[in-house]
């Protein structure tokens, strides 16, 4: 769940940021196992520095340099991927037969391709992970999963993709809507962004709007065979996509929503239904389950990593709940290194006030001590 925007597009103009930090290299990582996937990777800054893996969001939404503006690129190390099917890792999710790209991608898929990311690129010791919205999941995914090779946790935008916070974005009133659009049955999104909200449940069929999630995960569940239909999958994709975008940014004029090409479209809302309809595969043994608790339930596991969560006070794409029960949980199971920061902005990682929060907290991270090698 994060604002969507595609692999490495240049860098928008912008004077008042620092430009990226140099470009060292990029290539691809077959992932583990008998798999046809092949995962996208790029570094930035300093091959001596500290290494920061960034877990982009989404899930579906691709890596981007923006990214990379947060980190000293004399200090640090930046390793971006693509996660599977997304990006530029193959095979994609924006191809009209989708199978091969969702096949093999689960969260566990995704924790493996980081600890064969490392492995590839010679990381040694700990590194920091950095996620936003999706990408926060899976940065605790994986600290819960590898919490040896964490030095510091940096969460913006908490998403615990438990069945309550999918609902909160994508049902809202939409099973009322029908007979009452201004219904305010529960709380969600789509009461601060209406005019938004109802260009993207025009775009569901009214007998799939009483599970959205569900109805979306049938529309992308096989190839279009005709015009007809792939004109239907694309009109459904492009509207889940500038929901999203409508509600990331507090600035942006609900009337005028962003026309993803057909091809990210495609790309970012089938990952990202693929993983909400099944809970992010955070059940128990990495299984289907939308109602699962999976990170809140294994917070121990983090007691002795350093977190820093930054929070949009109106952030309505993941509520900020989400973040305060995250926030209580490690607390609460001793971890005595959390910094929680709640900003006056919504979801962007733009939005200038939790840009600045970021900056200045990466900046002054305590310094990581070398892994001494032979």
């Amino acid at each position: 769940m994060d604002e969507i925007t595609p692999t490495a597009a240049p860098d928008k103009a912008d004077t008042n940021r620092p430009a990226t930090p140099p470009f060292i290299r990029s290539g691809h990582l077959a992932a583990p196992g008998f798999s046809e996937h092949r995962i996208y990777w790029e570094e930035y800054g300093s091959l001596s520095g500290e290494p920061v893996v960034v877990m982009h969001g989404g899930p579906g939404a691709g890596s981007h340099s923006s990214s990379v503006r947060f980190f000293d690129p004399q200090r640090y190390r930046v390793i971006l991927f693509d996660q599977r099917g997304c990006g530029k890792s193959t095979p994609s999710a924006g191809e009209d037969d989708a199978r091969a790209a969702l096949n093999d991608n689960t969260t566990q898929h995704l924790i493996d391709d980081v600890a064969a990311l490392r492995h590839e690129l010679s990381i040694k010791g700990k590194m920091h992970v950095f996620g936003g919205s999706w990408g926060s999941t899976l940065a605790l995914a994986y600290a819960i999963a590898h919490p040896e090779t964490v030095q510091t946790l940096i969460l913006r935008g908490v998403f615990l993709c438990r069945r309550a916070d999918v609902d909160y974005f994508f049902q809202g009133n939409a099973a009322e809507f029908a007979v009452d659009p201004l219904s305010m049955a529960v709380p969600g999104a789509y009461l601060d962004f209406p005019t938004a909200w109802r260009h993207f449940v025009d775009a569901i069929p009214p007998e799939d709007r009483g599970d959205v999630v569900k109805g979306l995960a049938k529309a992308f569940s096989a190839p279009p065979r005709t015009d007809e239909e792939r004109e239907g999958l694309v009109k459904a994709a492009s509207a889940c996509v500038a929901w999203e975008g409508s509600a990331s940014r507090l600035n942006r004029d609900e009337n005028s929503p962003d026309q993803p090409n057909q091809k990210y479209a495609l790309t970012a809302a089938r990952i990202l239904i693929h993983y909400m309809i099944n809970g992010g595969f955070l059940g128990a043994g990495g299984e289907a389950n939308r109602d699962n608790n999976y990170i809140l339930d294994h917070v121990a596991r983090l007691r002795n990593i350093p977190v820093h969560v930054v929070h949009g006070r109106y952030d309505r794409v993941c509520n900020l709940y989400q973040a305060e029960a995250l926030v209580r949980a490690l607390r609460y199971a001793g971890n005595i290194a959390v910094s929680y920061f709640i900003t006056t902005a919504g979801h962007s990682s733009f939005d200038p006030e939790t840009d600045t929060r970021l900056r200045t907290l990466i900046n002054e991270l305590p310094p990581m001590i070398p892994v001494e090698t032979d």
